[in-house]
């Protein structure tokens, strides 16, 4: 049985640690500590959604309470170096995964920096200042195993690191947008947390974001659409579909093909409804609780997302990487057992009846003709 404490000290060691050069030995105990969670089959983790939702919580506050760490060393830095106190209010955010309290296993990054608005006359030093917090914050988390974003969706990039008013702007501009990649952007920006600064610069980007999507209906067909992109993870009679690739027999991406469609839909009902949690698990509850999803439906669609995180979790921990500084998300079917095939197959049962509700709810088939 896994202590409870354990992650506890952890956390603690963390938040005591003086200099960052703690960090890397901490991540190590932190993934030790993973690893054996999961694998742990009895006590508190018997029930595979609680020892899920354990290690969620666990790796998200310690990524919060590392990346505030490097942020403000970087700004004591500035300022004591170079003497270059932040010269407005700031927020940084994390996206994606992380902002969902989903990321396990350390992946590329998604972050984004806020700004307040300056004035006319400080707004190149604004620029100037955060562009170099951001790009030293994004390369201290790379040497601690973050890598770089492929599609630098992060803070050092200007696109990404933007005043209050800019942000929302922008946010605007990709709502009302049908641009795969304006669909994208939004799909990116709908999942974020505040981890450090003026969090009332996020919440104000959050409310906006309510507020928009409300003004522009066809936005949500849009993320339909963008979902659709990935097929269903079934073909015809009900096989799954995968395909041969060297050394898999039958490979399967757990991210692209199943996971994705939980984590598109949920964020697509949730934002329709108000809901402000990114976590894909709360997102699910809270539609449960207000009857947009039948008790039948969020236990299917939850049990399914716990199995499939889990059975990409492993992967990240025990298999070779898809590429260099990526997790592995394929696994081969061929190699799982009778069980785990038949937990899979219902897992995508479960997946494929929510993409076609997440469908049928917000597709406007006829835009297609005009967009």
């Amino acid at each position: 049985m896994i202590k409870n404490d354990r992650e506890k000290q952890i956390l603690a060691d963390l938040s005591a640690s003086r200099t960052t050069a703690a960090f890397p030995a901490l991540l190590t105990r932190l993934d030790n500590w993973v690893r054996d969670v999961l694998d742990d089959d009895t006590g508190p983790c018997q029930a595979p959604g609680n020892a899920l939702t354990r290690v969620f919580s666990t790796v998200s506050t310690f990524n919060e309470i590392l990346t505030a760490r490097l942020i403000q060393e970087t700004v004591n830095t500035l300022e004591l170096r170079d003497k270059r106190p932040p010269p407005l209010p700031f927020c940084w955010i994390t996206l994606g995964s992380d902002a969902r309290g989903e990321q396990v296993i350390r992946t590329d990054q998604d972050n984004a920096l806020i700004y307040a608005d300056p004035c006319p006359d400080q707004a190149d030093d604004a620029a100037d200042y955060f562009a170099v917090l951001a790009e030293a914050v994004n390369q201290a988390l790379d040497t601690l195993g973050f890598a770089l974003c492929p599609g630098d969706v992060m803070a050092s990039n200007p696109r990404w690191c933007r005043c209050l008013s800019q942000w929302l702007a922008a946010l605007e501009q990709w709502v009302g947008s049908s641009d795969p990649m304006a669909v994208r952007n939004l799909t990116i920006l709908l999942d974020f947390k505040a981890v450090f600064g003026d969090r009332r610069l996020a919440a104000m980007l959050h409310s906006k974001g309510f507020n928009t999507f409300e003004a522009f209906p066809a936005a949500s067909h849009f993320l339909v659409r963008d979902d659709q992109l990935f097929a269903p993870p079934k073909a015809l009679f009900n096989r799954i579909r995968t395909k041969k690739e060297s050394g898999c027999k039958a490979c399967f991406n757990l991210k692209t093909q199943a996971l994705a469609h939980i984590v598109n839909g949920a964020r697509l009902f949730a934002v329709n409804h108000r809901i402000r949690t990114p976590s894909t698990i709360d997102r699910l509850a809270y539609l449960a609780g207000d009857g947009i999803l039948s008790p039948d439906e969020h236990q299917a669609i939850y049990a399914a997302f716990v199995f499939l995180s889990r059975l990409k979790i492993r992967q990240h921990l025990h298999k070779k990487a898809d590429g260099p500084g990526l997790p592995a998300n394929r696994i081969d079917i061929a190699g799982l057992t009778k069980q785990e095939k038949k937990d899979l197959d219902n897992a995508l049962d479960a997946v494929a009846a929510f993409q076609k509700k997440m469908a049928a709810k917000y597709s406007q088939t006829w835009m297609n003709f005009f967009n």
